[in-house]
């Protein structure tokens, strides 16, 4: 349980770094698909949160 917890922390931390830099890129761009990238921010959060939440409430021994 704990190594899925810190799986799902990274996932959602890259998650949420990729759909801010890539959506903001594209709409300084003026590109229409920079909604389908900002829209991946909010899944990285639940991830991130998911993963943190899963690694607390595990016991690494």
């Amino acid at each position: 349980m704990h190594k899925l917890g810190v799986t799902t922390t990274w996932l959602g931390l890259i998650l949420s770094i990729v759909g801010l830099v890539v959506g903001f890129w594209k709409m300084l761009h003026g590109s229409e698909s920079a909604e389908v990238w900002i829209s991946l921010v909010p899944l990285g959060f639940v991830g991130l949160l998911l993963g943190v939440t899963l690694t607390q409430l595990s016991s690494n021994k």
